[in-house]
């Protein structure tokens, strides 16, 4: 226990910083207007009475960004992967993947309700999309790095082909594959709170702009409150398997 508190007291002390200074503006000075930034405490009261509808949403919401995300992992690290070991290949497609990766996701938004026959399907392609050009363009530039003797001693040891891409190619390009892991996953979070609020039933960011609509700012802050705390559980899972996949580099 002891252990934990001293790993994780910095963290600690900052978020009771934040939250203290948050009291501070809103319940003791009253700097900050209690019509948009409600009593924490008032905020917290509400969470028994709305949790049936967060949990709803929680589940809606894992829903899109797992299949998306997991979509985004296996299909951008294999091309990736592909486009990094062939030169011609690479060479052919760059200025495309410049071209599309630079078109905002958000913008296909419209496009995409139109073209899928469900908002469901259309919500999965999008967060699909923004976490797929950033994983496929690390991959790329992961596997470009790899230290050629690397592969030339495979080679002169006569390593077949799967063998040298599952045991030298993957794992010495993995710290930059999850370094774009990571970044996907935050702005697969942030795609899935724009594609909620374009016709969807359900889901934490549906949550947040349904109430927002009716003004119910009390409420709009439980539902930030508990997004931001799904997000930071889910980044803490992601950065354990992380560091148990990179256990041998020097951070680690």
């Amino acid at each position: 226990m002891g252990k934990i508190a001293k790993n994780y007291s910095g963290i600690i002390t900052i978020g009771i910083c934040i939250l203290l200074g948050y009291i501070l503006l809103t319940d003791v000075f009253g700097v900050l207007s209690t019509f948009l930034f409600p009593s924490i405490f008032k905020v917290i009261k509400l969470f028994p009475q709305y949790i049936g509808q967060l949990l709803n949403g929680l589940k809606s919401s894992l829903y899109l960004l797992g299949t998306a995300y997991v979509l985004a992992v296996i299909s951008a690290i294999t091309l990736g992967t592909l486009i990094g070991l062939k030169s011609g290949l690479r060479r052919n497609v760059t200025p495309y993947i410049y071209a599309f990766s630079a078109i905002p996701v958000p913008l296909l938004t419209p496009y995409a309700i139109n073209l899928f026959p469900t908002f469901q399907t259309a919500s999965i392609f999008l967060i699909w999309l923004a976490a797929f050009w950033v994983i496929l363009g690390t991959t790329i530039g992961a596997v470009m790095s790899i230290d050629k003797r690397y592969l030339e001693t495979a080679s002169t040891l006569e390593m077949p082909k799967i063998e040298m891409l599952f045991h030298i190619i993957l794992p010495a390009a993995s710290p930059s594959i999850l370094v774009g892991c990571s970044i996907a996953l935050t702005l697969s979070f942030m795609m899935l709170a724009v594609a909620e609020m374009f016709g969807a039933s359900s889901g934490m960011a549906y949550f947040v702009q349904y109430y927002s609509d009716f003004a119910k700012f009390d409420v709009v802050m439980l539902g930030f409150l508990f997004t931001a705390a799904v997000l930071v559980l889910i980044m803490y899972i992601f950065d354990t398997i992380k560091h148990r996949i990179l256990h041998w580099t020097i951070n680690n």
